[in-house]
């Protein structure tokens, strides 16, 4: 890695840490995290500070600035993929079965989009809750179009041997299904084209047609990938 690629990823990194650690960090907090000489975190915050990506407080730390934000609404406002999912949720509608869209972070799956039986879809969108791959269907079907020794490399081969068995039954079906907990089936499918899969969650009940979910399901995904990659005219 170049210097100044190494510069531009240290910085990323920065900001990541920032965006999930939902507090104020201090230089050497930010060091000691992300194994980082104080003096090379310095420069880096200096420069984020001028771009206007991160602010200090009053004790000196930083948290996320308003230029993260303003880019943030900007991407999010020209996305044709949450141009997408924003179409598809309106054409749905509110019901109690909780849509979801999530994609992978290390070891954890990081929710996108996720819609609650009566919440509003400003609350659905931009959810950004972190949970670990073995906790979510999403992250057992991304996991499942990975090879077992990058799967390993992931999670490690403790958390390998216990999903082995959900990771093959989701390469052997577009829609993977998985019993969660009692009144909680759940499905999910990769969208086409993207590292990222949709998913239904809290499926309960004997009148539920679980065919009709699935269907429901790749349709969505595939209308999310074609508004996202319009075929070249």
């Amino acid at each position: 890695m170049s210097k100044m690629n190494s510069t531009v990823f240290d910085a990323f990194r920065c900001l990541n840490l920032l965006a999930t650690g939902s507090r104020a960090f201090g230089i050497r907090e930010i060091g000691r995290e992300l194994s980082l000489d104080s003096a090379k975190v310095t420069r880096l915050m200096q420069t984020l500070l001028a771009l206007e990506m991160v602010q200090q407080d009053a004790k000196r730390k930083y948290r996320l600035g308003m230029g993260i934000h303003r880019l943030s609404a900007s991407a999010i406002h020209n996305s044709a993929f949450y141009t997408a999912v924003l179409e598809m949720l309106e054409e749905t509608g509110s019901h109690n079965v909780s849509i979801v869209i999530g994609v992978l972070s290390g070891s954890h799956v990081v929710y996108l989009l996720h819609t609650r039986g009566g919440k509003s879809i400003a609350r659905a969108i931009g959810n950004y809750e972190s949970w670990p791959i073995r906790d979510s269907v999403i992250g057992i079907k991304l996991l499942s179009t990975m090879s077992d020794e990058e799967i390993v490399e992931r999670i490690g081969i403790h958390d390998y041997h216990l999903l082995q068995k959900e990771i093959e039954q989701a390469r052997q079906h577009q829609v993977f299904g998985n019993a969660w907990a009692p009144g909680d089936y759940r499905l999910a499918c990769i969208i086409p084209g993207m590292q990222a899969a949709i998913a239904l969650s809290n499926i309960g009940g004997d009148k539920v047609d679980i065919d009709s979910l699935r269907q429901f399901l790749v349709s969505a995904a595939r209308k999310i990938s074609g508004e996202s990659f319009p075929a070249v005219q």
